[in-house]
């Protein structure tokens, strides 16, 4: 079974974060590998005619930006834990991480309504769902 091109974006603009935010290089060099596998995976769904070159840098763009604000939210949680912010701000921080969720799934649903293929993820009573329908 192919991968859907939602997911591979989804999963290589991640790796592309932590290939930017990891000071590892033994990370970042498997890092960089398993980026190149999903360049190349997502390169086989412009050669057949799937979608566009320019869909596919503007859905990475916008995956790479969802990700990016979750991944900075997420870290302020973390420091939160360890006492620099307060329960209310975790929370509004955590609320923060469900909307910016809910832009990454309206994304890739949309990159599924385009091409025809993949699945869309379906949020029922949902903190992110009304963020969701930006995408629709």
């Amino acid at each position: 079974m192919k991968y859907p091109l939602d997911e591979l974006l989804d999963k290589r603009s991640i790796v592309q974060l932590k290939i930017e935010r990891i000071e590892d290089p033994g990370d970042r060099k498997r890092l960089k590998i398993e980026h190149a596998d999903y360049s190349k995976a997502v390169k086989e769904f412009a050669e057949e005619g799937t979608c566009t070159n320019e869909n596919i840098e503007e859905w990475d763009k916008m995956l790479y930006e969802a990700n990016g604000k979750i991944w900075d939210l997420e870290a302020n949680i973390r420091k939160g834990q360890i006492g620099n912010l307060s329960l209310e701000e975790i929370g509004r921080t955590a609320i923060k991480i469900r909307e910016a969720n809910g832009i990454r799934v309206g994304i890739k649903s949309k990159i599924v309504e385009t091409i025809g293929e993949g699945y869309s993820e379906i949020k029922i009573n949902h903190a992110s769902e009304k963020t969701l329908e930006n995408y629709k």
